[in-house]
């Protein structure tokens, strides 16, 4: 499995942001009122990070030997999960972001700035996802002696 980079995940999240403003740029000219982004897009957004951050330490935490009971499965889906939530959080964010974007030209309407406002939050929520999922892989990795090239390979 080939570690994650940062420019992956600029790609997905501009990909979907075009793809987003796009969106509502179209639908904030068609006179509809856009809808809220929901407050459960920024608990789930936490939560998910909240819980890589969590399962990686676990993982950090046997590679440096405080917690030998860990299974080597468990590392691996660790490294798994982190891996997911980086995306899910990069696609996230370019989806809110784009979102808000669109609508950035109604910032004078009372209402849609609420909405400008709701998508910045969880577009910041989900940034917070993408770190926390590059976090989580980071601790699972570990160097591997017998390793001639010198790479630090997940666990």
């Amino acid at each position: 499995m080939s570690p994650l980079s940062w420019q992956r995940l600029t790609i997905v999240a501009l990909v979907v942001l075009v793809l987003a403003w796009l969106f509502s740029a179209s639908l904030g000219s068609s006179g509809t009122t856009p809808p809220h982004v929901p407050w459960t897009a920024v608990v789930f957004s936490l939560v998910a990070a909240a819980c890589a951050l969590w399962f990686g330490w676990q993982v950090r935490r046997f590679l440096i030997g405080k917690k030998p009971d860990l299974s080597a499965l468990r590392a691996a889906r660790t490294v798994v999960f982190g891996q997911a939530c980086a995306y899910a959080g990069a696609v996230l964010t370019g989806a809110y972001g784009g979102y808000a974007l669109g609508l950035l030209d109604d910032w004078s309407h009372g209402p849609r700035r609420e909405v400008i406002i709701s998508a910045l939050i969880a577009a910041g929520a989900a940034l917070l996802l993408v770190i926390a999922g590059l976090v989580a892989e980071h601790w699972c990795k570990h160097s591997d002696e017998d390793d001639d090239r010198g790479e630090a390979t997940p666990a």
